[in-house]
Protein backbone atom coordinates (compact mmCIF):
# COMPACT_ATOMS: atom_id res chain seq x y z
CA UNK A 1 0.00 0.00 0.00
CA UNK A 2 1.68 3.63 -0.69
CA UNK A 3 1.59 5.54 2.04
CA UNK A 4 1.91 9.39 2.47
CA UNK A 5 4.00 11.13 4.91
CA UNK A 6 3.19 14.72 4.88
CA UNK A 7 3.97 16.67 1.67
CA UNK A 8 7.03 17.58 -0.22
CA UNK A 9 8.87 21.01 0.91
CA UNK A 10 11.00 23.71 -0.60
CA UNK A 11 14.17 21.96 1.31
CA UNK A 12 13.78 18.39 0.27
CA UNK A 13 13.39 19.47 -3.46
CA UNK A 14 15.92 21.73 -2.67
CA UNK A 15 18.05 18.69 -1.50
CA UNK A 16 17.40 16.90 -4.74
CA UNK A 17 18.80 19.90 -6.70
CA UNK A 18 21.64 19.60 -4.73
CA UNK A 19 22.46 16.16 -4.88
CA UNK A 20 22.05 16.35 -8.89
CA UNK A 21 24.67 19.28 -8.72
CA UNK A 22 26.87 17.10 -7.30
CA UNK A 23 26.58 13.99 -8.99
CA UNK A 24 26.50 15.91 -12.57
CA UNK A 25 29.81 18.12 -11.75
CA UNK A 26 31.40 14.53 -11.06
CA UNK A 27 29.89 13.08 -14.05
CA UNK A 28 30.78 16.41 -16.31
CA UNK A 29 34.52 16.63 -14.50
CA UNK A 30 35.16 13.15 -14.98
CA UNK A 31 33.78 12.24 -18.64
CA UNK A 32 35.10 16.15 -20.08
CA UNK A 33 38.82 15.50 -19.21
CA UNK A 34 39.85 11.68 -18.24
CA UNK A 35 39.97 10.38 -21.51
CA UNK A 36 42.06 14.25 -22.69
CA UNK A 37 44.01 13.56 -18.96
CA UNK A 38 44.87 10.18 -19.99
CA UNK A 39 46.03 10.64 -23.58
CA UNK A 40 47.42 14.50 -23.31
CA UNK A 41 48.73 14.75 -19.51
CA UNK A 42 49.70 10.74 -19.16
CA UNK A 43 51.02 9.67 -22.29
CA UNK A 44 48.33 7.01 -22.59
CA UNK A 45 47.70 6.08 -25.84
CA UNK A 46 43.55 6.77 -27.04
CA UNK A 47 42.94 3.27 -27.89
CA UNK A 48 44.11 2.09 -24.72
CA UNK A 49 42.57 4.91 -22.69
CA UNK A 50 39.33 4.18 -24.31
CA UNK A 51 39.72 0.48 -23.46
CA UNK A 52 40.39 0.78 -19.82
CA UNK A 53 37.70 3.36 -19.77
CA UNK A 54 35.09 0.74 -21.18
CA UNK A 55 36.40 -1.83 -18.92
CA UNK A 56 35.69 0.11 -15.90
CA UNK A 57 31.92 1.17 -17.14
CA UNK A 58 31.27 -2.51 -18.08
CA UNK A 59 32.39 -3.30 -14.54
CA UNK A 60 30.41 -0.21 -13.50
CA UNK A 61 27.22 -1.85 -15.75
CA UNK A 62 27.69 -5.50 -14.33
CA UNK A 63 27.63 -4.12 -10.19
CA UNK A 64 24.73 -1.76 -11.00
CA UNK A 65 22.13 -4.55 -10.49
CA UNK A 66 23.81 -6.26 -7.70
CA UNK A 67 24.05 -3.52 -5.47
CA UNK A 68 20.52 -2.16 -6.42
CA UNK A 69 18.94 -5.84 -5.77
CA UNK A 70 21.29 -5.71 -2.17
CA UNK A 71 19.30 -2.27 -1.50
CA UNK A 72 16.17 -3.46 -2.21
CA UNK A 73 16.51 -6.36 0.43
CA UNK A 74 18.40 -4.26 2.78
CA UNK A 75 16.62 -1.74 3.83
CA UNK A 76 18.46 -0.14 6.95
CA UNK A 77 16.59 -0.38 10.67
CA UNK A 78 13.88 2.61 9.88
CA UNK A 79 13.18 0.57 6.32
CA UNK A 80 14.24 3.10 4.08
CA UNK A 81 16.48 1.04 1.64
CA UNK A 82 19.04 3.76 -0.13
CA UNK A 83 19.84 7.14 1.96
CA UNK A 84 22.85 4.47 3.49
CA UNK A 85 24.74 4.82 0.49
CA UNK A 86 24.91 8.59 -0.04
CA UNK A 87 28.15 8.16 2.12
CA UNK A 88 29.81 6.70 -0.68
CA UNK A 89 30.68 10.16 -1.44
CA UNK A 90 34.02 10.45 0.59
CA UNK A 91 35.56 7.48 -1.14
CA UNK A 92 34.56 8.21 -4.39
CA UNK A 93 35.76 11.82 -4.12
CA UNK A 94 39.07 10.35 -3.02
CA UNK A 95 39.55 7.78 -5.66
CA UNK A 96 38.60 11.04 -8.29
CA UNK A 97 41.33 13.17 -6.87
CA UNK A 98 43.89 10.48 -7.35
CA UNK A 99 42.84 9.76 -11.03
CA UNK A 100 43.94 13.19 -11.46
CA UNK A 101 47.39 12.72 -10.79
CA UNK A 102 50.59 11.37 -11.78
CA UNK A 103 51.06 8.77 -9.32
CA UNK A 104 54.05 7.27 -11.82
CA UNK A 105 56.45 8.56 -14.37
CA UNK A 106 56.04 4.79 -16.36
CA UNK A 107 53.01 5.48 -18.63
CA UNK A 108 52.23 1.65 -18.50
CA UNK A 109 52.45 2.30 -14.19
CA UNK A 110 49.76 4.74 -14.86
CA UNK A 111 47.41 2.68 -17.20
CA UNK A 112 47.70 0.14 -14.74
CA UNK A 113 46.43 2.57 -11.66
CA UNK A 114 43.58 4.20 -13.64
CA UNK A 115 42.32 0.88 -14.77
CA UNK A 116 42.28 -0.25 -10.81
CA UNK A 117 41.05 2.77 -9.58
CA UNK A 118 38.47 3.50 -12.43
CA UNK A 119 36.97 -0.53 -11.05
CA UNK A 120 36.83 1.02 -7.30
CA UNK A 121 35.37 4.50 -8.26
CA UNK A 122 32.35 2.89 -10.44
CA UNK A 123 31.51 0.50 -7.08
CA UNK A 124 31.27 3.96 -5.64
CA UNK A 125 29.30 6.01 -8.01
CA UNK A 126 26.69 2.92 -8.06
CA UNK A 127 26.45 3.06 -4.29
CA UNK A 128 26.25 7.14 -4.37
CA UNK A 129 23.60 7.07 -7.44
CA UNK A 130 21.25 4.39 -5.72
CA UNK A 131 19.91 6.41 -3.31
CA UNK A 132 18.07 9.66 -4.95
CA UNK A 133 17.44 7.98 -8.15
CA UNK A 134 15.40 5.45 -6.21
CA UNK A 135 14.07 7.90 -3.96
CA UNK A 136 12.33 9.76 -6.88
CA UNK A 137 10.01 6.89 -7.55
CA UNK A 138 9.86 6.78 -3.44
CA UNK A 139 9.28 10.09 -2.99
CA UNK A 140 5.76 10.02 -3.21
CA UNK A 141 3.02 7.86 -5.02
CA UNK A 142 1.48 10.86 -7.22
CA UNK A 143 2.82 11.53 -10.47
CA UNK A 144 2.76 15.35 -9.82
CA UNK A 145 5.20 15.15 -7.14
CA UNK A 146 7.67 13.33 -8.89
CA UNK A 147 7.21 15.66 -11.93
CA UNK A 148 8.15 18.63 -9.18
CA UNK A 149 11.21 16.54 -8.12
CA UNK A 150 12.07 15.39 -11.11
CA UNK A 151 12.37 19.25 -12.07
CA UNK A 152 14.57 20.30 -9.41
CA UNK A 153 16.99 17.34 -10.27
CA UNK A 154 16.71 18.71 -13.63
CA UNK A 155 17.70 22.08 -12.43
CA UNK A 156 20.47 20.35 -10.63
CA UNK A 157 21.74 18.37 -13.49
CA UNK A 158 22.16 22.01 -15.90
CA UNK A 159 24.23 23.45 -13.25
CA UNK A 160 26.12 20.63 -12.32
CA UNK A 161 26.85 20.09 -16.23
CA UNK A 162 27.59 23.91 -16.47
CA UNK A 163 29.63 23.79 -13.62
CA UNK A 164 31.63 20.70 -14.14
CA UNK A 165 32.19 21.39 -17.72
CA UNK A 166 32.07 25.71 -17.78
CA UNK A 167 33.78 26.56 -14.85
CA UNK A 168 36.06 23.36 -14.55
CA UNK A 169 38.63 24.56 -17.67
CA UNK A 170 38.37 28.21 -16.26
CA UNK A 171 39.86 26.80 -12.91
CA UNK A 172 41.91 24.56 -13.97
CA UNK A 173 43.77 27.43 -15.39
CA UNK A 174 43.40 29.38 -12.71
CA UNK A 175 45.40 26.86 -10.87
CA UNK A 176 48.11 26.90 -13.77
CA UNK A 177 46.88 23.90 -15.71
CA UNK A 178 46.55 25.59 -18.96
CA UNK A 179 47.54 29.03 -20.57
CA UNK A 180 45.08 31.68 -21.61
CA UNK A 181 44.97 29.87 -25.26
CA UNK A 182 44.21 26.46 -23.76
CA UNK A 183 47.40 24.94 -24.06
CA UNK A 184 48.81 22.76 -21.09
CA UNK A 185 51.02 23.91 -18.84
CA UNK A 186 50.88 22.56 -15.40
CA UNK A 187 48.45 20.27 -16.14
CA UNK A 188 48.95 18.09 -12.68
CA UNK A 189 48.45 20.32 -10.64
CA UNK A 190 45.23 22.04 -12.08
CA UNK A 191 43.49 19.12 -12.62
CA UNK A 192 43.94 17.53 -9.18
CA UNK A 193 42.75 20.75 -7.19
CA UNK A 194 39.61 21.14 -9.89
CA UNK A 195 39.21 17.35 -9.05
CA UNK A 196 39.62 18.25 -5.11
CA UNK A 197 37.28 21.11 -6.24
CA UNK A 198 34.18 18.29 -7.17
CA UNK A 199 34.85 15.96 -4.45
CA UNK A 200 34.36 18.60 -1.86
CA UNK A 201 31.02 19.88 -3.56
CA UNK A 202 29.93 16.14 -3.76
CA UNK A 203 30.03 15.43 -0.10
CA UNK A 204 28.45 18.55 1.28
CA UNK A 205 25.59 18.15 -1.27
CA UNK A 206 24.78 14.64 -0.12
CA UNK A 207 24.77 14.90 3.55
CA UNK A 208 22.19 17.38 2.88
CA UNK A 209 20.46 15.19 0.86
CA UNK A 210 20.15 13.06 3.45
CA UNK A 211 19.04 14.74 5.80
CA UNK A 212 15.99 16.01 3.99
CA UNK A 213 14.72 13.28 1.74
CA UNK A 214 11.86 10.85 2.55
CA UNK A 215 10.37 7.99 1.66
CA UNK A 216 6.55 8.06 1.22
CA UNK A 217 5.92 5.02 -0.86
CA UNK A 218 6.13 1.78 0.73
CA UNK A 219 6.03 -1.49 -0.52
CA UNK A 220 2.81 -3.65 0.05
CA UNK A 221 5.34 -6.78 1.00
CA UNK A 222 8.90 -6.75 2.90
CA UNK A 223 9.97 -9.67 1.70
CA UNK A 224 12.73 -10.32 -0.12
CA UNK A 225 13.21 -10.44 -3.87
CA UNK A 226 16.28 -12.68 -5.20
CA UNK A 227 18.67 -11.07 -8.16
CA UNK A 228 17.11 -13.82 -10.94
CA UNK A 229 13.71 -13.23 -9.91
CA UNK A 230 13.89 -9.38 -10.18
CA UNK A 231 15.32 -9.77 -13.87
CA UNK A 232 12.66 -12.00 -14.48
CA UNK A 233 10.36 -9.96 -12.93
CA UNK A 234 11.16 -6.78 -15.15
CA UNK A 235 12.15 -8.64 -18.22
CA UNK A 236 8.92 -9.65 -18.70
CA UNK A 237 7.21 -5.86 -18.94
CA UNK A 238 7.89 -4.97 -22.34
CA UNK A 239 7.99 -1.19 -21.47
CA UNK A 240 11.06 -1.81 -19.21
CA UNK A 241 12.83 -3.34 -21.96
CA UNK A 242 11.78 -0.29 -23.65
CA UNK A 243 13.08 2.00 -21.35
CA UNK A 244 16.54 -0.23 -21.17
CA UNK A 245 16.77 -0.03 -24.90
CA UNK A 246 16.16 3.88 -24.88
CA UNK A 247 18.63 3.90 -21.98
CA UNK A 248 21.50 2.68 -23.93
CA UNK A 249 20.82 4.91 -27.02
CA UNK A 250 20.48 8.14 -24.64
CA UNK A 251 23.69 7.53 -23.04
CA UNK A 252 25.39 6.90 -26.09
CA UNK A 253 24.72 9.85 -27.68
CA UNK A 254 24.98 12.70 -24.69
CA UNK A 255 28.27 10.86 -24.49
CA UNK A 256 29.25 11.48 -27.80
CA UNK A 257 27.87 14.68 -27.82
CA UNK A 258 29.14 16.50 -25.06
CA UNK A 259 31.99 14.28 -23.32
CA UNK A 260 33.90 14.98 -26.45
CA UNK A 261 33.44 18.52 -27.30
CA UNK A 262 36.99 19.83 -25.98
CA UNK A 263 38.14 17.62 -29.06
CA UNK A 264 35.60 19.75 -30.77
CA UNK A 265 36.74 22.63 -30.04
CA UNK A 266 41.11 22.26 -29.63
CA UNK A 267 41.32 20.19 -33.08
CA UNK A 268 38.01 20.59 -35.12
CA UNK A 269 37.36 24.50 -34.94
CA UNK A 270 41.25 24.66 -33.18
CA UNK A 271 39.92 27.41 -30.07
CA UNK A 272 40.09 25.37 -26.77
CA UNK A 273 38.63 28.36 -25.26
CA UNK A 274 35.20 27.94 -26.76
CA UNK A 275 34.64 24.66 -24.92
CA UNK A 276 32.96 27.25 -21.95
CA UNK A 277 30.83 29.15 -24.47
CA UNK A 278 29.65 25.57 -26.37
CA UNK A 279 28.39 24.40 -22.72
CA UNK A 280 26.99 27.06 -21.79
CA UNK A 281 24.63 27.21 -24.90
CA UNK A 282 24.30 23.37 -23.91
CA UNK A 283 22.73 24.89 -20.51
CA UNK A 284 20.92 27.48 -21.60
CA UNK A 285 18.75 24.93 -23.98
CA UNK A 286 18.58 22.56 -21.24
CA UNK A 287 17.53 25.22 -18.44
CA UNK A 288 15.03 27.21 -20.63
CA UNK A 289 13.16 23.99 -21.31
CA UNK A 290 13.09 22.38 -18.03
CA UNK A 291 9.90 24.73 -16.89
CA UNK A 292 8.03 24.11 -19.96
CA UNK A 293 8.54 19.95 -19.87
CA UNK A 294 5.41 19.26 -17.72
CA UNK A 295 3.57 21.95 -20.14
CA UNK A 296 5.30 19.76 -22.94
CA UNK A 297 4.83 15.96 -21.88
CA UNK A 298 1.35 16.73 -21.20
CA UNK A 299 0.33 17.98 -24.82
CA UNK A 300 2.77 15.23 -26.46
CA UNK A 301 2.55 12.34 -24.06
CA UNK A 302 5.79 10.57 -23.54
CA UNK A 303 6.02 8.52 -26.85
CA UNK A 304 5.60 11.90 -29.26
CA UNK A 305 7.67 13.82 -26.45
CA UNK A 306 10.91 11.17 -27.21
CA UNK A 307 9.89 11.20 -31.01
CA UNK A 308 9.97 15.09 -31.15
CA UNK A 309 13.10 15.58 -29.17
CA UNK A 310 15.22 13.01 -31.07
CA UNK A 311 14.02 14.78 -34.42
CA UNK A 312 15.16 17.99 -33.36
CA UNK A 313 18.48 16.53 -32.51
CA UNK A 314 18.98 14.81 -35.55
CA UNK A 315 18.33 18.24 -37.46
CA UNK A 316 20.97 19.63 -35.31
CA UNK A 317 23.41 16.87 -36.35
CA UNK A 318 22.91 17.08 -40.04
CA UNK A 319 23.86 20.97 -39.56
CA UNK A 320 26.71 19.84 -37.76
CA UNK A 321 28.12 17.12 -39.96
CA UNK A 322 28.21 19.03 -43.09
CA UNK A 323 29.47 22.72 -41.46
CA UNK A 324 31.24 21.24 -38.40
CA UNK A 325 34.31 23.43 -39.12
CA UNK A 326 31.69 26.42 -38.59
CA UNK A 327 31.76 27.14 -35.06
CA UNK A 328 27.39 27.94 -35.50
CA UNK A 329 27.22 24.35 -36.55
CA UNK A 330 28.60 23.21 -32.90
CA UNK A 331 26.40 25.72 -31.00
CA UNK A 332 23.23 23.98 -33.27
CA UNK A 333 24.28 20.52 -32.02
CA UNK A 334 24.59 21.82 -28.49
CA UNK A 335 21.41 23.68 -28.25
CA UNK A 336 19.45 21.06 -29.83
CA UNK A 337 21.42 18.26 -27.46
CA UNK A 338 20.37 20.26 -24.61
CA UNK A 339 16.90 20.02 -25.57
CA UNK A 340 16.76 16.58 -26.66
CA UNK A 341 18.65 15.64 -23.09
CA UNK A 342 15.65 17.58 -20.53
CA UNK A 343 12.42 15.42 -22.79
CA UNK A 344 14.87 12.29 -22.71
CA UNK A 345 15.62 12.38 -18.81
CA UNK A 346 11.41 13.39 -17.88
CA UNK A 347 10.60 10.61 -19.52
CA UNK A 348 12.74 8.01 -18.52
CA UNK A 349 12.39 9.07 -15.23
CA UNK A 350 8.54 9.05 -15.33
CA UNK A 351 8.12 5.99 -17.24
CA UNK A 352 10.77 3.81 -14.62
CA UNK A 353 8.51 5.00 -11.95
CA UNK A 354 5.53 3.86 -13.98
CA UNK A 355 7.30 0.29 -14.46
CA UNK A 356 7.87 0.23 -10.56
CA UNK A 357 4.54 1.18 -9.55
CA UNK A 358 2.90 -1.06 -12.00
CA UNK A 359 5.07 -4.10 -11.14
CA UNK A 360 4.12 -3.80 -7.57
CA UNK A 361 0.49 -4.32 -8.92
CA UNK A 362 1.29 -7.49 -11.30
CA UNK A 363 3.62 -8.86 -8.72
CA UNK A 364 3.25 -7.43 -5.45
CA UNK A 365 6.85 -6.47 -5.15
CA UNK A 366 8.65 -2.86 -5.35
CA UNK A 367 11.70 -3.41 -7.29
CA UNK A 368 12.64 0.38 -7.68
CA UNK A 369 16.40 0.30 -7.24
CA UNK A 370 16.48 -2.69 -9.76
CA UNK A 371 14.49 -0.75 -11.76
CA UNK A 372 16.40 2.32 -11.88
CA UNK A 373 20.24 0.14 -12.15
CA UNK A 374 19.60 -2.03 -14.95
CA UNK A 375 18.47 1.01 -16.80
CA UNK A 376 21.92 2.35 -15.28
CA UNK A 377 23.19 -1.27 -16.86
CA UNK A 378 22.00 -0.04 -20.31
CA UNK A 379 22.80 3.68 -19.76
CA UNK A 380 26.87 2.89 -19.40
CA UNK A 381 27.16 -0.13 -21.72
CA UNK A 382 26.02 2.72 -24.04
CA UNK A 383 28.69 5.28 -22.69
CA UNK A 384 31.20 2.42 -22.71
CA UNK A 385 30.72 1.87 -26.34
CA UNK A 386 30.91 4.91 -27.60
CA UNK A 387 34.08 5.39 -25.22
CA UNK A 388 35.80 2.61 -26.86
CA UNK A 389 34.55 4.03 -30.12
CA UNK A 390 36.03 7.13 -29.90
CA UNK A 391 39.37 6.21 -28.81
CA UNK A 392 40.22 3.17 -31.28
CA UNK A 393 38.99 6.02 -34.16
CA UNK A 394 41.08 8.32 -32.74
CA UNK A 395 43.93 6.16 -32.79
CA UNK A 396 43.29 4.58 -36.52
CA UNK A 397 43.12 8.01 -37.55
CA UNK A 398 46.75 8.84 -36.12
CA UNK A 399 45.36 10.89 -33.50
CA UNK A 400 48.73 12.52 -31.24
CA UNK A 401 48.17 14.17 -27.96
CA UNK A 402 51.22 15.79 -28.54
CA UNK A 403 50.11 18.45 -31.53
CA UNK A 404 48.20 21.14 -31.72
CA UNK A 405 47.06 20.13 -34.86
CA UNK A 406 45.87 17.19 -36.02
CA UNK A 407 46.01 15.31 -39.12
CA UNK A 408 42.70 15.78 -41.47
CA UNK A 409 42.29 12.26 -40.78
CA UNK A 410 41.45 12.65 -37.27
CA UNK A 411 39.35 15.75 -37.37
CA UNK A 412 36.97 13.56 -39.57
CA UNK A 413 37.24 10.73 -36.95
CA UNK A 414 36.08 13.66 -34.20
CA UNK A 415 33.23 14.57 -37.00
CA UNK A 416 32.18 10.76 -37.34
CA UNK A 417 31.23 10.17 -33.67
CA UNK A 418 30.04 13.55 -32.90
CA UNK A 419 27.81 13.41 -35.96
CA UNK A 420 26.63 10.19 -37.68
CA UNK A 421 26.88 8.28 -34.85
CA UNK A 422 25.29 9.95 -32.86
CA UNK A 423 22.00 9.92 -35.90
CA UNK A 424 21.75 6.26 -35.83
CA UNK A 425 21.53 6.06 -31.90
CA UNK A 426 18.49 9.13 -32.41
CA UNK A 427 17.04 6.38 -35.27
CA UNK A 428 17.29 4.01 -32.33
CA UNK A 429 15.59 6.00 -29.69
CA UNK A 430 12.70 6.49 -32.16
CA UNK A 431 12.10 2.90 -32.44
CA UNK A 432 12.12 1.91 -29.17
CA UNK A 433 10.06 5.17 -28.11
CA UNK A 434 7.18 4.28 -25.52
CA UNK A 435 4.02 2.50 -25.91
CA UNK A 436 2.27 3.41 -22.89
CA UNK A 437 1.29 6.64 -21.28
CA UNK A 438 0.60 7.73 -17.47
CA UNK A 439 -2.34 5.69 -16.54
CA UNK A 440 -5.11 8.42 -14.59
CA UNK A 441 -4.87 6.40 -11.36
CA UNK A 442 -0.67 7.44 -11.83
CA UNK A 443 -1.39 10.84 -12.67
CA UNK A 444 -4.07 11.46 -9.29
CA UNK A 445 -1.71 8.91 -6.99
CA UNK A 446 -4.74 7.25 -6.31
CA UNK A 447 -5.00 3.41 -5.83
Amino acid sequence: MKKGSGTLGFPEKLGYAGISIADNLRTSFFSTFILFFGTNVLGIRPGLMSSLLSVSIVWDAINDPLIASYADNHPDRNGDRARQYLFASIPMGAILMLMFTRISDSVAACAVIILVLNLLYSVCTTMHRLPFYALMILVSPKEEDRISVNKYHFFGTGIGTALGAVAMWPLVRLFGGVDAEGNLVHSERGFFCGAAIVAAVIILFSVYHYFTTKERVRPQKEEQTPLLEAFKILFKNSEFRRNVIMDFFRSATLTAVTSYALYYASYVIRKPGMLTPLYAAYLVANMIIIPLLHRFLKRFGRRRSMIIAACGLIIGELVFVFLARNLAAGFVLVLCAGFATSVYNLVLSLDRASIADEVEVTEGRRVDSMVSNVCGFATKCGGALITLLFGWVLDFTHYDGNLSVQPESAVNGIIFIMGWCVILFCIGIILAAPRKEAAPSEKSGEK
